[in-house]
């Protein structure tokens, strides 16, 4: 039996032409600048979080890795003192230390499932489903000239040398 057509990736794509069932007493050009402005605030909304969010990962991040150095420097003490009096306290600090690691380590991980939800459940559209990767433009060198006399009349594409020498050209041909 033949596999019915998969729909499903054209899901996530948001079109204009999805908002034209409107209701008869609203104005159809109100509804889609409404639509439009709900889904631009939606979109700012969406980055600024975003952006919140990596800000946060990327200070996390830079608390892990002082800790790490922290958790380093007490593993390294401990290595060079034997002295029985300050190994409790050292314990203690890296205990702390390992326990704030794996808080902050789990936080990031939420943090990374919630941009992730983000970009899963990204909504497609006209602004945001293309990316330009060039952008030139090409004029063509006789744009600006004119192909008419002042008075109206087309000009001549040859000149009157050229005009004589086929002329020549034809008159010793025809000899």
């Amino acid at each position: 039996m033949s596999k019915p057509f998969d729909y499903s990736k054209w899901d996530k794509i948001e079109l204009s032409d999805d908002e034209e069932d409107v209701h008869p007493n609203i104005d159809k050009e109100s509804w889609f600048r409404m639509k439009h402005r709900s889904r631009v605030e939606r979109e700012d909304h969406e980055a600024k979080d975003r952006e919140r969010i990596n800000d946060e990962m990327s200070k996390a991040t830079q608390r892990i890795k002082i800790l790490q150095r922290d958790l380093q420097k007490i593993e390294k003490r401990k290595a060079e003192d034997s002295d029985d009096d300050s190994d409790d306290d050292d314990i203690d600090d890296s205990e702390a230390i390992k326990i704030e690691i794996q808080e902050l380590e789990l936080a990031n991980k939420r943090r990374q499932a919630k941009l992730d939800e983000y970009e899963k459940n990204k909504k497609l559209n006209v602004d945001n489903m293309f990316q330009v990767k060039e952008e030139r433009t090409v004029i063509n060198a006789s744009a600006g000239k004119s192909n008419y006399t002042p008075s109206g009349f087309a000009e001549s594409t040859v000149t009157g040398e050229e005009v004589r020498k086929e002329m020549e050209a034809k008159g010793k041909t025809q000899d």
